[in-house]
């Protein structure tokens, strides 16, 4: 739409003028040129509105001339969906990226600060280039403009390519607003230590700027939540957390936003962290630029499940992180020497020492993420991108956990400036409660030290801060709520500690309409309901009461999509993901064995080695319905020498699957794709060898399912709600605390 790729164009010249009317106003203190940026700002954000509100109208009425629109939305979504479609791909996460912006701008304005000038140069230029960007990529360009040899000037599409089935989901709608609300708070930080270095204000952008820091840990934290909730629910995978490095590029900012924050006590308490706050408040805006670039980029595509595909916006990404790192690094390094800190007390049993303790583990937390997360990156400037697995995580985290949760558990009871280790004797019933509820723990199972210890240290933390938030809330005394979000973390470390380390999966196979009894369940399988909106739903009977999971074919996706069924009580999930359906009177063998292949990891096969490469799409029959997908495997010997290339595939016309088999010319084994699973870039196949002397019939149609149980994970939601409130009430603690004077 020519309107909204020249309000996309004028937002640009707007933001421009605006960043060099706020600049020179700096220099001279000319009113007239203040009218200028302001007036300026004002109309690239109404601009921005306009096209927000264009977008979304486009959106809900169907206008699949525009690009955008044809790519992620369709007729048959509902309007909740339609909605959620407008963050769908990166012109209109970008958009958003804007608003927020704005609104942030607009809030800084009538909060009249006192160097508007130097934090609106700074903000503008930001928005200016996100700005660049969208010129670059627009979401109001024409189809035809795009993809001429498929549409002819003015040729609009019958419909769009939909959203992607992962995205039809509640949590979709309201997660990454959320997140990229805290995304955007992060140019708030940026600006406004860019301000305090140049001019030389180290201490008074410490109070104006805490509420922000405040509401971006907030909100990442929020948005984060959500994100593994999705994740929960959604993917089927059966966690929550996986390390995915789109899942740690908006960790790795939460975690210098919450040493920010704790930072600014201590600047506040005694003068002391000047240079550190300033760096971290710089440095979290940076980061959450180098993970935008590593989710857009196409960079991760092989490595998450979550990361936009590759894009032609790597060299503008690149110059995004580079540009405001190189203005970062110069003015830092320019003016830090002058950054003068009071010296913070040393006495090691006093409050400061133990926050400077866990800010120094945030950091040290972040550090490791980031270098994992940029493993592609980094081992593929040396040879072939690989990453790291999870474990590198795991072990790294737990002795992390341990030393966090023993800092706020005991840093609230010392106090500021002089040595209080007399005050830790105060605590000794908590101490005693705590190790008899670990005994407790060790009983019903938690047997491992580090894991034992966490929960020990849990509950040592949630006693503590829990009796120092009642003490104050019986006072309506707000501060509380720091504690309150220290008892959040208590639980959650809890609620993971149970739920993911000793949860119990078996895999089993259900036969229809008949009762089987697993892990204390009786659970029967009652066969496929289709759904009008061709979500094919599998029907199961737990202990008689009626769940659904969800096991269909995407043409989207272009594979099969599961989505769990997740019965949750009081103590425990039981959460039941489908694998595969084995049809009535199919062929089936005891010598056959299934196989989970990932993208490019070499799995053994008795003396052969088996390499998952992508997949190949078939053209052969597409204008009449038909969908072929094979998966193309490498077959090498023991010496890691390519014998051959077998392709199983799957052949779609309706609802209509058949299964085409590839023979292995060696053994002679035959392999059929047994599942596809896009998000995790892996399939699954069924070897099956060529003696069939234990070759049978399957007499009643066989759901195949994974069934996990998911010990005390409510604990784990209960200590992210209790986090989120925390962080909301110290916020509005604050802003009262503001108004009053």
């Amino acid at each position: 739409m020519i309107l909204g790729i020249t309000a996309t164009a004028l937002t640009f010249m707007a933001l421009m003028v605006s960043t060099a009317a706020y600049y020179i106003y700096h220099l001279r203190q000319e009113d007239s040129v203040l009218k200028i940026a302001r007036y300026s700002f004002y109309l690239a954000s109404s601009l921005i509105i306009i096209q927000t509100v264009m977008l979304m109208w486009g959106i809900l009425t169907h206008h699949f001339e525009w690009t955008y629109v044809a790519s992620y939305s369709s007729r048959d979504l509902p309007i909740f969906y339609l909605v959620s479609t407008f963050w769908a791909g990166q012109e209109g996460t970008f958009l958003l990226w804007l608003l927020f912006g704005v609104i942030y701008g607009v809030v800084i304005l009538g909060r009249k600060e006192k160097n508007e000038a130097l934090i609106m140069t700074f903000m503008n230029l930001i928005l200016a280039y996100i700005t660049m960007i969208l010129i670059k990529k627009n979401p109001f360009e024409y189809v035809w403009n795009v993809n001429p040899a498929v549409f002819g000037p003015g040729q609009v599409p019958v419909d769009g390519n939909g959203l992607n089935p992962l995205l039809q989901d509640p949590w979709m709608v309201i997660h990454p607003p959320i997140l990229f609300a805290g995304y955007s708070a992060t140019m708030i930080l940026f600006a406004f230590a860019m301000t305090a270095l140049i001019k030389r204000e180290y201490d008074e952008w410490i109070k104006p700027v805490y509420p922000y820091a405040l509401f971006t840990a907030l909100t990442l934290g929020a948005g984060i939540i959500l994100g593994g909730y999705w994740a929960y629910t959604t993917l089927g995978w059966g966690g929550y957390w996986g390390w995915d490095p789109v899942e740690n590029s908006s960790l790795i900012p939460w975690l210098t936003s919450l040493a920010l924050v704790h930072g600014m006590i201590i600047q506040r308490r005694q003068g002391g962290m000047k240079k550190t706050n300033i760096f971290l408040a710089l440095f979290t805006f940076i980061l959450v630029l180098y993970g935008s670039f590593l989710t857009r980029s196409g960079i991760l595509t092989d490595f998450s499940v979550h990361s936009f595909g590759s894009s032609e916006l790597n060299q503008y990404l690149i110059g995004f992180v580079f540009f405001f790192l190189a203005i970062t690094i110069f003015t830092f390094l320019f003016r830090s020497g002058e950054v003068k800190s009071e010296k913070v007390q040393t006495a090691f049993f006093t409050r400061e020492s133990f926050i400077l303790f866990g800010i120094l583990v945030l950091i040290i937390l972040s550090i490791f993420t980031f270098i994992g997360t940029s493993s592609p990156i980094f081992t593929g400037m040396l040879g072939e991108a690989s990453n790291v697995s999870t474990d590198y995580y795991n072990t790294m985290s737990g002795p992390i956990a341990i030393v966090i949760i023993l800092l706020i558990a005991l840093a609230p009871l010392l106090r500021w400036k002089s040595d209080s280790v007399a005050k830790l004797k105060q605590v000794t019933i908590h101490g005693i409660i705590s190790l008899v509820l670990g005994a407790g723990a060790y009983l019903l199972g938690i047997k491992d030290a580090v894991p034992l210890i966490i929960v020990i240290l849990a509950f040592f933390a949630i006693l503590i801060n829990g009796q120092l938030a009642w003490k104050l809330a019986r006072k309506k005394n707000l501060a509380f709520a720091g504690y309150l979000t220290h008892v959040g973390l208590g639980f959650m470390f809890i609620g993971i500690i149970t739920s993911s380390v000793y949860d119990s999966s078996v895999k089993v196979t259900l036969p229809k309409d008949t009762p089987r009894k697993v892990m204390g369940y009786d659970l029967i399988y009652g066969g496929k309901v289709n759904s009008p909106d061709g979500k094919d739903k599998v029907l199961l009977k737990i202990d008689g009461k009626q769940s659904f999971a969800l096991f269909y074919w995407s043409d989207y996706s272009r594979a099969y999509m599961v989505a769990p069924s997740v019965t949750n009580m009081l103590l425990r999930d039981l959460y039941i993901s489908p694998i595969q359906i084995i049809p009535k009177d199919e062929v089936v063998g005891k010598s056959a064995k299934t196989i989970t292949l990932k993208k490019n990891q070499p799995v053994q096969l008795n003396d052969l080695t088996l390499v998952f490469k992508g997949y190949e799409m078939g053209s052969h029959g597409m204008s009449e319905g038909n969908i072929e997908v094979a998966a193309v495997i490498d077959v090498l010997d023991k010496n890691k020498t390519l014998l051959e290339t077998i392709r199983p595939s799957v052949n779609m016309k309706g609802n209509e699957k058949d299964m085409v088999p590839a023979t292995i010319a060696q053994t002679k084994d035959e392999v059929l794709l047994a599942g596809i699973n896009v998000e995790n870039q892996s399939i699954a196949i069924s070897v099956t060898g060529n003696n069939n002397e234990n070759a049978h019939v399957v007499k009643a149609e066989l759901l195949a399912v994974e069934i996990s149980v998911k010990p005390l994970i409510n604990i784990l939601w209960l200590g992210t709600i209790i986090i989120v409130l925390g962080f909301f009430l110290a916020g509005y603690n604050y802003w009262k605390k503001s108004a009053a004077q």
